[in-house]
């Protein structure tokens, strides 16, 4: 496979699929850009949707769904060129989801350099190939840590390599801003657009790393644990008053809802 394919990862709840408008359409624009365009027409993507959401009607329950997008490669040969969309390959992988998932625990981050990637790579896109993460993971981090918090060039916060994250400093709300380095995360829309019931402003802005350091509250946000607390920045230790944990744990549940 080379590493090739897109995916979304999602939480199924009783039986549903959280957000899942959001994860289709981040998926269809991510298929689109890696094997497309198609033989299929305009209504490629009505095909391809019909293809996932059978994929998952098998499921049920809670779930962490992983749905990846992939097309076969002969042996010693990249494929291009014009396809169907009904030549893509679906592949559905579950889990249990338990509340000790999303609950509890905060994580403790280790800074690094974030892997380069080039100015065109559009930030909807999610693909397969985790090695330069893992290899980031190996290398940087200590015990205790929970996962990296990769920099950029000019050591302004980017992202964990699982997770949106978002800066609190004089209840103003920070994150980066999208692109190559950072994920068009789904719950960091959600938390964007229910930013304004919490904080006096959300501001899409570089932080830089001694900015981080003097923050009030550090929070990490993906589709399976929602927004989720970070207590330790390599050697900061940040302390939550119970004012602000009450008032978080308000918008993870109305992000979450």
């Amino acid at each position: 496979m080379y590493g090739e394919s897109v995916f979304t990862t999602m939480r199924m709840i009783n039986g549903h699929l959280c957000d899942w408008d959001y994860h289709f359409d981040r998926l269809k624009m991510s298929v689109e850009f890696v094997y497309g365009p198609f033989t299929d027409g305009s209504e490629w993507f009505l095909i391809l949707k019909n293809r996932l959401l059978e994929k998952c009607a098998s499921e049920s329950g809670d779930q962490v769904i992983r749905l990846s997008i992939y097309r076969d490669q002969a042996r010693g040969l990249i494929l291009t060129g014009l396809a169907s969309v009904n030549d893509l390959k679906i592949s559905l992988s579950a889990s249990p989801y338990g509340s000790d998932r999303s609950e509890g625990k905060m994580l403790k981050l280790r800074t690094c350099a974030a892997p380069v990637r080039p100015y065109w790579w559009p930030a909807f896109l999610k693909t397969g190939n985790y090695l330069e993460t893992i290899l980031s993971q190996k290398m940087n981090m200590k015990p205790g840590d929970d996962d990296v918090l990769f920099l950029s060039q000019r050591d302004t916060v980017l992202e964990s390599s699982v997770a949106n994250i978002f800066v609190v400093r004089h209840n103003v709300l920070y994150t980066a801003p999208t692109g190559p380095q950072v994920l068009d995360g789904i719950m960091r829309k959600k938390v964007i657009k229910e930013a304004e019931y919490f904080f006096d402003d959300v501001q899409e802005s570089e932080t830089t790393i001694e900015q981080l350091y003097k923050a009030d509250a550090v929070f990490g946000t993906n589709s399976v644990r929602g927004p989720f607390l970070i207590d330790k920045i390599d050697d900061f230790q940040i302390m939550y008053s119970q004012d602000f944990v009450s008032n978080f744990e308000a918008l993870r549940k109305r992000v979450l809802a």
